[in-house]
């Protein structure tokens, strides 16, 4: 249980990213800058980096355009249904399986706040984008082909995300398999696996 959820929060943490990847498409400065003082981010959520105003702003504008903060709860959901199927699947007669998942589920949206999320990423905007590219990005989300872009983009990262998902299942049970007898301890395998067919012995 411990491996799922390890497995879980780098799933997680993977999504995280590409939920922001999109507007992140210019040429990243090559030496980042230092990091800058903190201040006090609104509503109490955890503090961004002290930016200037009108780039913060256009910070902002360009997550909301690109749909950074609504894709990331998509695909976080996305996740928690593949948690959620994962548990099930590694314990299918155990009744306190869907109970466990259930109760993951809803603690960590308890613990997982989106606007937090929010204030920590523009700081890394900032650190990477100057004034120029995040004018040249919205330009490029408000022109036509831009906002094709985006209307594509929901659906080509979910299909993208059950394909990864999908190879990334089989080649866990794969390796799981193949781990078996080095690794019993770790792999569930049972005496019974270890015999011939994996039957029980019936002496």
């Amino acid at each position: 249980m411990r491996l799922l959820l390890v497995a879980c929060a780098l799933l997680f943490g993977a999504l995280l990213v590409l939920a922001h990847s999109p507007s992140l498409r210019v040429n990243a400065q090559e030496k980042p800058a230092a990091a800058k003082p903190s201040s006090p981010a609104a509503k109490g959520s955890q503090p961004s980096s002290a930016i200037d105003l009108q780039k913060e702003a256009r910070i902002r504008e360009l997550m909301d355009v690109t749909g950074a903060k609504d894709l990331g709860q998509q695909l976080i959901e996305a996740g928690m249904e593949q948690f959620r199927s994962t548990v099930q699947d590694s314990q299918p007669n155990n009744p306190r399986a869907k109970q466990f998942v259930d109760a993951f589920v809803a603690r960590f949206q308890k613990h997982f706040d989106p606007d937090s999320l929010t204030e920590r990423v523009i700081p890394i905007y900032d650190k990477y984008l100057t004034t120029d590219d995040l004018k040249g990005l919205l330009d490029y989300y408000h022109s036509p082909l831009g906002q094709r872009m985006l209307k594509a983009l929901p659906e080509v990262t979910r299909e993208s995300q059950a394909t990864g998902f999908a190879l990334g299942q089989k080649a866990a049970q794969e390796t799981m398999e193949e781990l078996k007898a080095d690794f019993p301890e770790f792999t569930g395998t049972t005496e019974e696996d270890k015999r011939p067919g994996g039957q029980p012995n019936q002496n």
